[in-house]
């Protein structure tokens, strides 16, 4: 099997975890900010329970650390916790980078080869904290950060698992990705979509390198069947589906059996009870709207009342396919047509293009400087994923389900009305758009595809290297990776909440 490319940097992702949290603090909002933050704050305050789903596991993480917290205003406490889940996942970020870099690399670099790993991993997960949408979610109290270090660990224990592929612990990884599944729905459902990458890795993995016994073989396999069928069925409980929890349940009981064929029972049970601990918190909002706290939405204190909070039943039915302008019982909805998806593609990329350069207002040559450093980033974003699909296909496809699902996947079936900015010459009525830009929705694609510019960087670097031929030269190419540093200085002006 092949093992991690060296030993894990832990104190440079730490180093790398307190360089984000630093840029954080310099911008972090000193108080309360707009739209759901400011009941976000006052929830924990109170131990209350916010609008549906009620996000039981984030507000009681803000309780107790607003109480351990002994300086600053409430306010300024809990922001600085999504400071912190966002520093600690950009660590994340660059173990998962560093890696990926190490298998791009490969033996030609020599003694370079440690450092030039370092500075990629550490400009993919710079570029990936300070891209617009992501600057701004850790910057207030806000579940989007918690959910982007879920999904950060997630993706570094399925590294994790390829390396220990064949011994005892591969299992354990395994069993810990499990409960970080089922602890994502009580923060943020975005942290659940992460699942179909674990599995695309698996698979990939699997297929790629297939364990040389065919005992171990099969017993990888029915583990990938468990993981695919428990994040199926996770992903019902989190919608509270119950047409989705019977095929969930029926997913996973088939990949049991399969698995329970190949000697693997006992794992798929364990990792079950394991998932379901975590989705526990869920239990605070039945108990807790009891007791009537001051903030109490949609009083979730019936069973019945519990599951439309999950459900998110005050908001109405929109299926990916109507036209979200209409309402989903209007029988006048004419369907989701090419006009709303055209509309729904131009946000996505308008959004895209916020990542990298938001401050930037000036035009070269006609072109807004924005636009052009946005192409610049798509290009390195491309020439990382070439790199990581021709050095590491398993990683690739980690990646690029990933990107897939949290971006063009999510756009397809949240199937959003207009954004706030666009369309409004086909949709003149300010109801028939969003109340606010969406962009927030699909940050982890934005993070992944700065994950790729960091190794598109890297690619660059050895391109302007083999100019040169000795290694005291070859270091003048390493400047280039001081283009990492774009995103914070140009988004900047836009992000800082002070």
């Amino acid at each position: 099997m092949r093992r991690m490319v060296g030993r894990p940097p832990y104190l440079w992702a730490l180093f790398v975890s307190v360089l984000v949290l630093a840029g954080l603090l310099s911008s972090l909002a000193p108080s309360v900010t707009f739209w759901d933050a400011g009941e976000f704050v006052a929830a924990m305050k109170v131990l209350g329970i916010p609008h549906p789903p009620g996000t039981p596991l984030f507000v009681t993480m803000g309780h107790v650390f607003g109480m351990l917290v002994p300086f600053g205003e409430y306010a300024f406490r809990t922001n600085l916790l999504s400071a912190l889940f966002a520093s600690a996942a950009a660590g994340g970020w660059f173990l998962v980078l560093e890696e990926a870099a190490g298998r791009y690399l490969g033996d030609e670099e020599g003694r370079n080869r440690t450092g030039l790993r370092i500075a990629a991993a550490t400009a993919g997960a710079i570029i990936a904290a300070f891209g617009f949408t992501n600057w701004l979610n850790s910057n207030e109290t806000e579940v989007y950060s918690v959910s982007t270090f879920t999904i950060a660990a997630v993706t570094w224990l399925m590294l994790c698992w390829r390396a220990a592929r064949g011994s005892e612990s591969g299992g354990r990884y395994l069993l810990l990705a499990g409960y970080l599944l089922g602890v994502a729905i009580g923060n943020h459902l975005l942290g659940l979509l992460v699942g179909p990458a674990v599995v695309a890795f698996m698979v990939a993995e699997l297929r790629g390198r297939p364990a040389s016994d065919p005992v171990v073989r099969r017993k990888e396999w029915g583990d990938a069947a468990i993981m695919a069928g428990l994040w199926v069925l996770l992903t019902g409980i989190g919608l509270g589906s119950q047409a989705l929890i019977g095929v969930g349940g029926a997913a996973f009981l088939a990949a049991l059996v399969y698995a329970a064929r190949q000697g693997e029972l006992k794992f798929g049970l364990i990792l079950l009870g394991i998932a379901l601990v975590g989705v526990t918190p869920y239990l605070y909002l039945y108990l807790r709207a009891g007791q009537h706290p001051m903030i109490n939405e949609a009083d979730p204190s019936t069973w019945s009342a519990l599951l439309d909070v999950i459900r998110r039943a005050q908001y109405g039915v929109r299926t990916p396919f109507d036209d979200p302008t209409f309402l989903h019982e209007d029988p006048a909805n004419p369907g989701r047509g090419f006009r709303i998806i055209a509309l729904q593609v131009a946000n996505y990329i308008q959004y895209f293009d916020w990542q990298w350069a938001k401050g930037v207002e000036s035009a070269i040559l006609g072109i807004p400087g924005r636009t052009l450093v946005m192409l610049l980033f798509g290009f390195l974003g491309i020439r990382g994923f070439r790199a990581q699909w021709r050095s590491d296909r398993s990683g690739a496809w980690l990646f690029l389900a990933l990107f897939l699902v949290t971006g063009p996947g999510l756009m397809g079936y949240m199937n959003f009305r207009p954004g706030y900015s666009i369309g409004f010459n086909w949709y003149p009525e300010v109801d028939q758009h969003e109340v606010r830009e969406r962009d927030y929705f699909f940050v982890v694609s934005f993070v992944v595809w700065g994950l790729w510019a960091g190794l598109g960087l890297l690619a660059l670097v050895r391109q302007v290297a083999a100019q040169f031929s000795t290694t005291g030269r070859r270091l003048m190419a390493y400047p280039v990776f001081l283009l990492a540093l774009v995103p914070y200085l140009f988004n900047f002006r836009e992000a800082d909440r002070r």
